[in-house]
């Protein structure tokens, strides 16, 4: 490899890939590589019980073997492809290959407006001399149009049904595996679930938590935070960003967190495959990039200027808008650019007036904001 080559998530296993959890414990990067293996569509093939798991060795097969692979292994615009080369790395290798994948569950509701999917990894069979570790992975946000939807009615809902499903998720992990240390995270949205779920998880099982992973998740508010169930989990976050981020600036977090250097640009930086790792951890930086720090205070500034019911019209709208080209993903959108647009601009303009209004008002004002943390950053 050349040294001025960066190292991503893939390049970690092929250095990495020969030792065991047993041998080198579970580190950030591991983490990572988990949380990114949730966004496999593993239908039918991983367990949805917990008591049935399956090698990823022999899941890696199975899913590059399947009859419906071309269909199976496109993520959608919004998912790096590499995620199917990190599948079939972790496969191979020693270190993943010999860990167990159960539990599989993937819901997608359009009318509940609710996408949620998880996974658990079992990283070791557990002895006399050494307690069982599994890895509760939470998938984010997918190319699902109503996934994003879910993300933003964050905003002006007390928990969408996506956090919901989580926390009963992660209870029933507590439940099966009783005297194993639990790990839980995601990317995305999946980092913003295993928080809200560990935090809100019955006290008795708080003592088994090891550590959650916040992968550049949106947050939570500042009362959410400031909560006993919030605060008794403080001390086992850890949050990644990249230096450039915008998913992660949503809302507040506790304040100890790590910036990731990442060789993309702006909003691209999300995509866990562009920060650069080295060693067992990431290389890191002691600031987010001025632009974030920006986005960050000026959402924020914005979002709690406007009341809860303006939050919820101006979602609607956003989102309205996009339903109105009758596509259900990301990629349903991009493939015709040029007429969805169009729909776009015809609902708009069919909007009530004062709806319209207000809309392009809230938008406007969270310009000014911007502007004006700018001119005084």
């Amino acid at each position: 490899m050349s040294k001025n080559k960066k190292s991503d998530i893939c390049d970690y296993i092929d250095w990495r890939g020969d030792l065991s959890f047993e041998v080198s414990p579970l580190n950030e990067i591991d983490a990572l590589i988990f949380c990114q293996l949730s966004y496999i569509n593993f239908k039918n093939l991983a367990p949805e019980k917990l008591d049935s798991p399956v090698k990823l060795s022999e899941l890696s097969k199975l899913f590059f073997a399947s009859s419906d692979f071309e269909k199976r292994s496109d993520l959608g615009l919004m998912i790096d492809p590499k995620t199917n080369e990190l599948l079939e790395k972790a496969g191979k290798s020693v270190r993943f290959g010999n860990v167990c994948a159960a539990g599989f569950v993937s819901e997608y509701n359009q009318e509940k407006e609710e996408q949620f999917s998880a996974v658990t990894f079992i990283l070791t069979e557990g002895s006399l001399l050494e307690r069982q570790k599994i890895f509760v992975a939470f998938r984010g946000t997918d190319d699902t149009i109503v996934g994003w939807k879910e993300d933003f009615n964050l905003a002006f809902l007390e928990s969408v049904p996506a956090q919901t499903d989580a926390l009963r998720y992660l209870d029933n992990v507590f439940s099966f595996y009783k005297k194993a240390g639990i790990y839980a995270g995601g990317h995305s949205k999946g980092g913003n679930l295993a928080i809200y779920a560990c935090a809100h998880t019955e006290e008795k099982f708080k003592k088994n938590l090891v550590e959650i992973y916040n992968f550049d998740g949106p947050g939570f508010s500042q009362e959410n935070l400031d909560s006993n169930d919030f605060f008794s989990v403080k001390q086992k976050i850890r949050s990644f960003f990249p230096q450039f981020s915008i998913i992660g600036m949503l809302f507040h977090h506790f304040d100890a967190c790590k910036i990731v250097l990442s060789d993309e640009k702006l909003v691209m930086q999300h995509n866990p495959f562009s920060w650069f790792v080295k060693g067992t951890g990431f290389e890191s930086k002691a600031e987010l990039d001025s632009g974030s720090e920006i986005f960050f205070n000026s959402f924020n500034i914005w979002f709690e200027k406007i009341t809860p019911a303006q939050r919820e019209q101006f979602v609607t709208t956003i989102f309205g808008l996009l339903e109105s080209t009758n596509a259900l993903t990301n990629t349903d959108l991009s493939q015709d650019k040029l007429k969805n647009t169009g729909r776009i601009i015809k609902a708009f303009a069919s909007l009530d007036g004062e709806i319209r209004d207000e809309a392009v008002k809230l938008a406007g004002d969270f310009v000014k904001t911007i502007i004006h943390q700018t001119v005084n950053a």
